[in-house]
């Protein structure tokens, strides 16, 4: 089977970095084989790099993982007898299809001309294991795996009808650990969320929670215990071999192709995983920020010639009637030239011209810029007819004529795209040499809406800030921008802001006109001031009434709070009815209507949404049409769904048919965040509200999240190593993700920081490109573009270093203190120190990050010192070493 880009990308960047260990392999790993009882899939980086380089390496360790090679024969008179190399049969009704004979045909595979059928019409509820197929034994070694698989399914039904359950283990996939001598492993798994132990043999979680499946087309499914921040795929410490099955334990048919299984990235630190770009040399081309579609890089051309007494430079020309966006890429394009010059002669006094019409380029000209449909370019219009640039919203292309003097045409299907182009362009001058890398572009956005949040203000200088960075997040092509519903941060009563939230949307609003590309977005929870998850009987006397569906002022109340958005441009809203809802007994997940009033005039939750929904909506068309409405329900992932008790089932029931087509219903994923998603995760949700969900993700944060329900500094500490400060957009997801989702898509995360403006920046390469994108390599070209060279790589060992000392922590915090783990510590400390002073040197010119990074390293190495007062070690706190 064909390895997935970015297994191939990661696959090329380790091989890179295995090559330094040639010499050294076989002294490591006798050395390791000495020490492999040590090994431990919760802390990787107990086994030794060449190993798990080398077991990474291997790529899909499966061995005949599409069911290709195999032969019938016939056995006891039976003519459907197979043998299929590496697997074994289990049961009377498992059928090894050929899409070639009958009575199988093309839609019994996915993949080449083999795959495997299992259809049972009887079950057994007191069957231990299905009917199905089983791998043999695989080699492996401890550590963390990626297990996927294709899977088909029809008429799906539970095992346990006499129940009445879900389909719980219906579909029985399974991961079986044996030690050395082929021995069966106990495969429970300790989960310290729950403090208790999970079934890690069992990989049919995705299915568990539908009632019944009719029909399931092709699609990959990741096979996992559970959900974050479950740590899905790691393997028992003691383990070397593991077998696969594929069972049906319920009823109906199940076909199964293309199964992988292989060492994930999460094995590796950042640090090992990016040190191969360390000393690569990348072309200009492949720097740009989000990756165009298609970009192709010509050579070089001089913009700028200071001879003796004569200086070249370049023009910008524009149309003679120009849009708003087109005239701000040309101020763009102009600032930047500008800059560059400026700053490479010292002489303040040189600019760049922007002129309207056709000009005649002089011999002072060293090259043109041509943005928008000018005249230029309207006479080599047909050069650029291409299907692509015409068909896509905000397509754009550059691309250049050779004359007498060189015409880069910078151009787009709308003046967004002119826009476009110049934050392309502004990305391929040399800042020191004067050059412009030439190219030739076709680019387009796979999501057309993408949007960042601005951080609940408390001050005005928080306020400002985020109206400052406004065009800085455009140029990233970020083309929305939310107020969140938890503004400002201090105050729960939405209804009654102070004079910050007013005054705030105007001043980002103004802004947001002013850029151009990027339009307000406005979010309002009326539920939220309440406290979280509140039982129906214990909300506050004074605040039931606050806020009620079927009070006609309440409404008002609502339209109020969308119209102070509106009226300063926002052409997005977002009713938010997520985690405030009371509920009412069984479970937190089983949300409630919570007066008397509104249960007389609705029923229940569901018809009072549909009032609320409906009134917006007609408002909105008749006030201010052509305004994207989103909806966020309380049940907005599909583990809330499992614990509504079917309540979530009855809402979407209900709710959907009553509510306009085109609004967008917002969805996390299978949990709240959701570091991956599968054709059974996006299936099921869909079906419930019969339509593509719109992306919220959660998922900048989750895996450096320090709180109880947190990812690995608050429940593993062996994997805080894998954690990245400036951690890009890496989320597992089926080919072709966004082709199943709404073309808009929101990041949870304030844009405020400079180590999220990093991740934003990440974000935006993938939603721009998500074929192209690869988090590894997005997030170094964001560190290099943005810092230069040395000094991402010092931000990559600092990461390295604050992560090292943090495990360190967590391992001392838990019991386990020693003079090593303390050596360890303090030399982890003095390295943070000298990366510090080194960076804060390097980046004067972005004081918040050297603020923030000082913020982190003080943060740390107090930690250690707390830990360490215990064994009597002290620690200086003189200036020196406090840099």
């Amino acid at each position: 089977m064909k390895r997935s880009r970015h297994t191939r990308i990661l696959l090329f960047s380790l091989t890179t970095v295995g090559s330094l260990f040639v010499f050294t392999l076989c002294i490591e790993r006798e050395k390791s084989i000495r020490n492999q009882a040590l090994w431990s899939s919760m802390d990787p980086l107990t086994i030794p790099f060449p190993i798990r380089y080398n077991q990474f390496q291997k790529g899909n360790i499966v061995p005949n993982p599409s069911f290709e090679t195999g032969k019938y024969f016939y056995e006891d008179g039976q003519e459907d007898a197979f043998y299929v190399k590496g697997w074994s049969k289990i049961g009377d009704h498992v059928e090894w299809a050929d899409m070639s004979i009958e009575p199988f045909s093309p839609g019994d595979v996915s993949d080449g001309i083999h795959a495997i059928r299992i259809q049972r019409e009887h079950s057994d509820e007191t069957d231990e294991m299905g009917e199905g197929i089983m791998s043999d034994y695989i080699k492996v070694i401890p550590g963390n795996y990626n297990f996927t698989f294709e899977v088909k399914l029809e008429d799906i039904r539970s095992s346990k009808t006499r129940l009445g359950t879900k389909l719980f283990d219906a579909i029985d996939i399974r991961v079986l650990y044996y030690d050395k001598n082929k021995i069966l492993i106990d495969g429970k798994q300790y989960y310290p969320h729950i403090d208790g132990y999970l079934d890690n043999t069992f990989k049919g979680y995705p299915f568990s929670n539908f009632w019944y499946i009719d029909r399931f087309g092709w699609g990959r499914i990741r096979g996992r215990t559970y959900n974050y921040p479950f740590s899905e795929g790691d393997l028992p410490d003691n383990v070397q071999f593991v077998r696969l099955f594929f069972g049906l334990k319920g009823t109906g048919t199940m076909w199964i192709d293309n199964v992988d299984f292989r060492l994930s990235k999460w094995n590796f630190t950042t640090l090992e995983r990016l040190k191969p770009y360390f000393d690569s040399t990348i072309i200009r081309a492949d720097l740009v920020i989000p990756t165009p579609k298609k970009i192709k890089e010509y050579g070089t051309i001089s913009y700028f010639k200071d001879s003796i007494g004569r200086v070249s430079k370049p023009v910008i020309i524009i149309p003679e009637r120009p849009s708003q966006l087109t005239m701000n890429a040309a101020r763009l394009l102009q600032t930047k030239i500008e800059g560059n010059i400026r700053h490479g002669t010292d002489n303040e006094t040189i600019s760049v011209e922007i002129i309207q019409g056709i000009p005649d380029p002089s011999n002072e000209n060293t090259m043109v810029f041509s943005i928008g449909r000018t005249g230029l370019f309207m006479q080599s219009l047909t050069e650029f007819e291409v299907e692509e640039f015409r068909e896509h919203q905000q397509s754009y292309i550059i691309d250049m004529k050779s004359d007498r003097v060189p015409v880069v045409f910078l151009a787009g299907n709308q003046p967004i795209g002119d826009y476009y182009a110049a934050t392309t362009a502004i990305q391929l001058f040399d800042d020191e040499d004067f050059f412009f890398h030439a190219v030739s572009v076709l680019d387009y956005p796979d999501f057309t809406g993408r949007s960042y949040l601005f951080t609940p203000w408390q001050n005005e200088n928080e306020l400002m800030h985020d109206v400052s960075g406004i065009d800085r997040m455009s140029m990233l092509k970020f083309n929305k921008a939310y107020i969140g519903y938890g503004q400002p941060e201090r105050i729960k009563d939405w209804y009654m802001p102070d004079d910050l939230y007013p005054n705030g949307i105007e001043r980002v609003g103004e802004a947001c006109r002013k850029n151009g590309a990027v339009e307000l977005a406005m979010m309002i929870n009326p539920y939220y001031h309440f406290e979280y998850e509140t039982h129906v009987d214990s909300i506050n006397p004074s605040l039931r009434y606050k806020w009620t569906h079927s009070d006609p002022e309440s409404l008002a109340k609502l339209k109020s709070g969308f119209r102070r958005g509106l009226d300063a441009g926002a052409r997005t809203i977002v009713l938010m009815a997520d985690d405030f809802i009371p509920f009412e007994n069984g479970s937190p997940k089983r949300y409630t209507l919570y007066t008397d009033e509104d249960f007389a005039a609705f029923g229940n939750l569901q018809n009072a949404h549909a009032y609320i929904i409906n009134s917006l909506y007609e408002w909105l068309r008749i006030y201010y049409p052509q305004t994207r409405f989103e909806f966020c329900p309380p049940w907005y992932l599909n583990e809330f769904i499992d614990r509504s008790q079917g309540k979530a089932e009855q809402y979407f029931s209900d709710l959907m048919p009553e509510i306009p087509e085109e609004i967008a219903i917002l969805w996390t994923g299978n949990t709240v965040r959701s570091l991956s998603y599968d054709m059974a995760d996006l299936e099921r949700y869909k079906r419930l509200i019969g339509r593509n969900p719109m992306i919220w993700d959660n998922t900048l944060y989750a895996r450096g999240l320090e709180t109880e329900y947190g990812g690995y500094p608050a429940m593993y500490p062996g994997k805080v190593r894998m954690c990245n400060l400036f951690e890009p957009y890496d989320v597992f997801l089926p080919e072709d993700f966004c082709e199943y989702v709404d073309n808009h898509m929101f990041v949870n995360g304030a844009a405020s920081s400079e180590m999220y403006r990093i991740k934003y920046a990440t974000v935006a390469d993938f939603e721009w490109n998500t074929k192209a994108y690869n988090p590894d390599f997005s997030l170094w070209k964001v560190l290099v573009t943005q810092f230069g060279k040395e000094q991402a790589i010092m931000l990559l060992e600092f990461n390295d270093a604050y992560y090292g000392l943090t495990d360190i922590c967590m391992k001392m915090e838990g019991g386990r203190i020693s003079n090593r783990l303390s050596r360890q510590g303090i030399a982890l400390t003095e390295k943070l120190h000298i990366l510090y002073s080194g960076l804060s040197g390097a980046l004067k010119t972005n004081p918040d990050l050297v603020h923030e990074i000082s913020l982190r390293k003080e943060q740390v190495i107090d930690r250690f010192e707390l830990v360490n007062k215990d064994q009597g070690i002290l620690f200086g706190r003189d200036s020196s070493r406090r840099q």
